[in-house]
């Protein structure tokens, strides 16, 4: 019980704290005052007569207990029930799919081509330091990819986003997932910060992500392995669209993987200019401390809490 009530939730969490409405929302608060017009005075609010139904009587009783509850949305409480269950059991719900992955088998890699293209592009000379420690303040948790660093005279960190392919890849002018703003804030929070970047980056996969989306159109096609098999121009061909859609940079991919079967030899890589520049490969999205925000996702994480406990309570045996 203990435990829940000082629950300290993760800066990836923050974001289902900040969805939805709790209890109603203005235009249900309207309406209630509308059904309540109604039953009172048999009239709606443009003076037209009414009737009073057992419809809107029920209508009116579940908008009143939701106000009264302050009901937590759906998503929200979907999510703190995961957490109840983990944290009671020992268990830990993993999610992973390919685009994870990539993620955290490249974020040493993510990193470097950040320093990169702040040097080369941006003209700024940045020492990042890889993070490895976890902070705690009365509310969060988290753990940075990149230590606190001065920007400008201005207390600022990073984090960086491994885009799977270039069409996930966003434009400049994109607003930043409110999933990521929320983890800034807290990151800002956690690090009293005055701001946080986020940088998607460009990276390529790596060499086990590129076979295994390979070996995809292998099983697909029914590849005995011999090039006198009737798919192989076909198998080859899905190979070389592969490695177009995840590699970026080839020297660099055959640096790290010198021994791997790439379809494309390096002349016909270049011929095609398939290689995106460096300065198209990272885009930079800043947040500023927003102190409206934090105190909104800190009262969040209250409700949150309260809400952990009556769980608790529930499954008391």
């Amino acid at each position: 019980m203990e435990k829940f009530k000082k629950y300290k939730f993760r800066a990836s969490q923050s974001f289902f704290l900040d969805v939805g409405t709790i209890g109603v929302t203005e235009n249900q608060d309207q309406e209630i005052s509308n059904l309540l017009y109604e039953k009172d005075h048999a009239v709606n609010s443009n003076g037209n007569k009414v009737k009073w139904t057992e419809t809107k009587i029920a209508k009116l009783k579940d908008l009143q207990y939701k106000k009264s509850a302050q009901e937590l949305p759906q998503t929200m409480k979907t999510e703190l029930r995961k957490i109840h269950r983990a944290e009671k059991f020992n268990r830990n719900f993993l999610f992973t799919n390919k685009f994870v992955q990539k993620g955290l088998s490249e974020e040493e890699e993510a990193i470097t081509t950040y320093i990169n293209y702040r040097k080369k592009v941006l003209g700024i000379r940045t020492h990042f330091v890889n993070n490895k420690d976890r902070l705690f303040n009365d509310f969060f948790q988290g753990e940075t990819d990149i230590n606190p660093f001065d920007y400008n005279g201005l207390k600022c960190g990073a984090d960086t986003k491994c885009s799977w392919s270039l069409d996930s890849f966003p434009y400049p002018e994109d607003a930043l997932d409110n999933r990521y703003e929320c983890q800034n804030q807290v990151y800002i929070d956690l690090n009293d910060a005055d701001m946080w970047i986020t940088a998607y980056v460009l990276v390529n996969g790596s060499e086990k992500l590129v076979h295994d989306e390979k070996m995809k159109w292998f099983y697909a096609l029914q590849m005995p392995g011999d090039a006198e098999h009737k798919y192989w121009d076909e198998y080859c061909l899905r190979c070389r669209e592969i490695e177009k859609m995840m590699i970026f940079d080839y020297d660099r991919f055959i640096e790290l993987n010198p021994y791997h079967q790439m379809e494309y030899t390096r002349e016909q890589w270049m011929s095609e200019d398939n290689d995106i520049p460096l300065k198209n490969r990272v885009c930079e999205k800043i947040s500023m401390k927003d102190e409206i925000k934090i105190q909104r996702l800190r009262d969040r994480s209250i409700i949150g809490r309260n809400y952990l406990v009556s769980l608790e309570e529930q499954t008391k045996i």
